[in-house]
């Protein structure tokens, strides 16, 4: 015999047994593992989309030992590291409490701020009680998306300025008479397209947008149909988009 992952392969039945195929259970364990990574890089998707800094498979060092979780993920906040431990169950049962009590001792051994578990299944009701009072949640990727989407839009919307902001020095390093001859601002008195004009306008919808101001509000603005971040980005998007692409025609333009 063999060894597979799950134990002894089995000889092909009239085969010599130094020949012999791959046991079915060590093909399903196989398929398997590949599902709960794909469900392991959905959830440090999600958790990357809200704006954290996500790595998968990490070792880390507590005060007891060392422990493998399946996400880690960091932000700052108010200068200070804020690490969250979430551990992936993708199983056909419900979790039990007994998985809830290891990821709260891990949590605790190496000083995260929160610890999650997520699973599709469900709990036993066991689990979810050892989580009152604590800093371990359990929850699914599908409860988690709901209720963090209006956060994930906000988290773009937030990432926007720093590039608009680089847009905005991109084009102020072009020599007037480029910008013209590249359809970046009109030439003279004319009218026409403004890249001036349209990063004004960007910055006040989104300004505005994080204040919860709606309508947005410029001096450069018309009036606009937003009420939500949603909107503003199918607003922004587009006209960002298409200015980066002058912008970057131009600086190819400058460098030739």
């Amino acid at each position: 015999m063999t060894k597979s992952f799950c134990g002894y392969s089995q000889p092909v039945t009239g085969q010599p047994i130094s020949r012999v195929r791959p046991c079915v259970c060590s093909r399903g364990w196989r398929t398997r593992l590949a599902r709960w990574r794909e469900y392991q890089e959905q959830a440090a998707a999600l958790f990357r989309e809200l704006g954290f800094d996500v790595h998968t498979d990490l070792r880390v060092t507590g005060a007891r030992g060392s422990h493998d979780v399946d996400v880690y993920a960091s932000f700052e906040r108010a200068g200070l590291a804020v690490n969250w431990i979430i551990e992936c169950k993708r199983w056909k049962r419900p979790v039990d409490k007994s998985h809830v009590l290891t990821l709260r001792s891990i949590v605790e051994d190496v000083g995260a701020d929160r610890g999650i578990l997520l699973s599709e299944s469900g709990v036993q009701s066991g689990a979810v009680a050892v989580t009152d009072k604590s800093n371990v949640h359990v929850t699914s990727i599908i409860n988690l998306k709901a209720i963090a989407a209006d956060e994930i839009v906000l988290e773009q919307v937030r990432a926007l300025p720093r590039r608009v902001a680089l847009a905005h020095a991109r084009y102020w390093a072009l020599p007037k008479s480029h910008r013209e001859e590249y359809g970046l601002r009109p030439e003279g008195a004319a009218g026409g397209y403004s890249g001036a004009v349209v990063l004004m306008q960007i910055k006040d919808v989104l300004f505005s947008v994080l204040a919860e101001q709606y309508p947005p509000r410029g001096d450069m603005l018309p009036t606009l149909g937003i009420y939500s971040p949603e909107e503003a980005l199918s607003w922004v998007y587009p006209r960002l988009v298409d200015l980066e692409q002058k912008l970057e025609a131009a600086e190819r333009g400058l460098s030739n």
